[in-house]
């Protein structure tokens, strides 16, 4: 047999498959007398409803002839066997409305103009390197296959325009139900209504690296999978909006119900109205994504009691966890600074620093200072509670939390200002108490100093409140007197014990005893001598 030689074409086509063929060259739609639901459809075996996928693979090849621009286009008919159009660079595109394709579809590095199966019946749709210049339409479509492969596989499929699901159910009891990584879609990827339920720990939905050139929407979607991820995306980039509205994700399994670890999102986020579950692990990973926008995401998502604070006695709903570290946004929506402060207290897993620098910096860039300081104090809060092995040894974890009770870590200064306004004014009560206390007949435990002249023996001069404040506020600042503070005078030595001799190089008087007599003090320095006072 010639290899080169093409294979025959089919020559027995019935009428239906003729008015097919007809129908592509005028670019009209074929469709045949009687009605049937897909469901029928797929078990039939009425040769007025059945069409070969031979035939259509021959007129997407253009062996049939010259066809019209709008494309091979069917509605309402099985398509019996697999419709192989792998590598196929096609003529012209592809619409099989409300067909049943129980055999399935293969279009491996295909090159379509456009494929439209909205409201069809599938095995599975195997399109790994498919690439469409139009759109693929799966709008109302079911999918039911099963397999670790997927039942829609568009690994690294390249789609030309936009990528629409809505209301589709594409079902795979052994694998995932849609496996598109690194996918990438010139417009947007709309699920609106979409239902998924895949198995296994790859994810019911996988978008690893996948690329959306417009919004990625999952508005009103169910997404189930009750051995793994609901939704795999990690890497993902969407250069518009994100929208989860009202979409209800089910997972299980530690690596989280929704992953979008370091996934990029153009616009904003909005998770409104949005369920989530996972009863064996964390419902949400958003570590290191980047959203530019601004993140719409109610409290109720991950904590049905929608507290306003945090609280020191926990949260019922702790075991509800998320993963938001290295997670960056513009501002919040749908959820007070306090809330997602308690969800960064009570539902995460670990302490990360970031979750809270980011916080503070988006309320100080909305002017709310304040807030700012509050959520920085509860960081440093967090630290000492969840890793206070970060700040040292026993000693330096007591100091960290005597600062934060005296001066909240920096961030309140007036309490810092409060501390030392009662510090001193309990030491002036004290000074002012010592003047009223007799320590021995005629002596007050503070008085004045005496002169150095003085009798000894001579009663002391009470203070007056003031000096008695003064003296309090003195001893009660934590700083050293300055060194021209006067100090107290020593007394003179016991009759009977000898004079000290002079200091060395002390050159001693040629006449008169040693020791040599004081000079008497001059009228100023003994008539008015320092206002001293002390605590005896």
């Amino acid at each position: 047999m010639d290899e080169t030689k093409p294979p025959p074409m089919l020559i027995d086509v019935t009428e239906l498959e003729q008015q097919v063929v007809d129908t592509a060259r005028r670019g009209e739609v074929a469709k045949p007398a009687i009605t049937m639901t897909v469901e029928e459809l797929a078990v039939t075996d009425d040769p007025d409803l059945r069409v070969r996928a031979d035939l259509i693979r021959e007129l997407l090849r253009g062996l049939r002839g010259g066809l019209d621009p709008r494309g091979v286009r069917i509605e309402g008919v099985r398509v019996v066997g697999q419709l192989d159009l792998i590598q196929v660079t096609a003529v012209t595109g592809l619409n099989l409305s409300r067909c049943a394709l129980p055999d399935g579809i293969r279009c491996e590095q295909a090159h379509l103009r456009y494929l439209s199966l909205n409201r069809s019946l599938l095995a599975y749709l195997s399109a790994d390197g498919l690439r469409v210049d139009g759109g693929l339409f799966l709008r109302g479509a079911t999918i039911t296959g099963a397999g670790e492969l997927g039942a829609l596989r568009l690994l690294s499929a390249h789609i030309g325009g936009p990528l629409e699901l809505e209301r589709a159910t594409i079902t795979n009891t052994a694998g995932p139900a849609l496996n598109a990584d690194g996918l990438r879609a010139d417009d947007n990827l709309l699920m609106g209504g979409v239902t998924f339920s895949g198995a296994g720990a790859r994810g019911a939905v996988r978008l690893l690296g996948a690329h959306i050139g417009g919004a990625f929407e999952l508005d009103q979607a169910a997404i189930t999978n009750t051995t793994g991820p609901a939704l795999n995306a990690d890497g993902l980039r969407a250069d518009s909006e994100l929208f989860m509205r009202a979409a209800t994700i089910t997972g299980a399994g530690e690596l989280g119900a929704l992953r979008l670890s370091g996934a990029h999102i153009g616009g904003q986020a909005s998770l409104w109205s949005f369920r989530l579950y996972n009863s064996s692990g964390p419902l949400l990973e958003l570590p290191e994504a980047q959203i530019t926008g601004a993140l719409l995401f109610p409290p109720e998502v991950v904590c049905p009691a929608s507290p306003h604070g945090t609280s020191r006695r926990g949260c019922p709903y702790s075991d509800r966890t998320i993963t938001v570290h290295g997670l960056t946004y513009s501002t919040l929506r749908e959820i007070s600074w306090r809330q997602w402060l308690h969800l960064l207290v009570h539902h995460t897993p670990t302490y990360w620093p970031q979750p809270f620098q980011q916080l503070a910096a988006t309320e100080r860039a909305a002017g709310h200072d304040n807030n700012a300081r509050e959520v920085l104090i509860t960081q440093q809060d967090e630290l000492r509670r969840r890793t206070p092995e970060a700040l040292g040894n026993r000693l330096a974890q007591w100091r960290h939390g005597l600062w934060g009770w005296l001066g909240r870590y920096g961030y309140r200064a007036h309490r810092l200002v409060a501390a030392l306004v009662v510090i001193l004014t309990l030491a002036a009560g004290l000074s002012l108490l010592a003047g009223q206390v007799t320590t021995h007949p005629g002596h007050h435990a503070a008085e004045r100093v005496p002169p150095a002249t003085a009798n000894p023996n001579a009663p002391g001069t009470p203070c007056s409140p003031v000096e008695l404040i003064g003296l309090g506020i003195d001893r009660g600042l934590p700083s050293a007197p300055p060194a021209s503070a006067p100090t107290a005078t020593s007394t003179p030595p016991p009759a009977g014990d000898k004079p000290s001799p002079p200091p060395s190089g002390y050159s001693k008087p040629s006449s008169g005893a040693w020791p040599p007599s004081p000079s008497p003090p001059t009228p100023d320095s003994s008539a008015n001598p320092p206002d001293r006072h002390r605590l005896t």
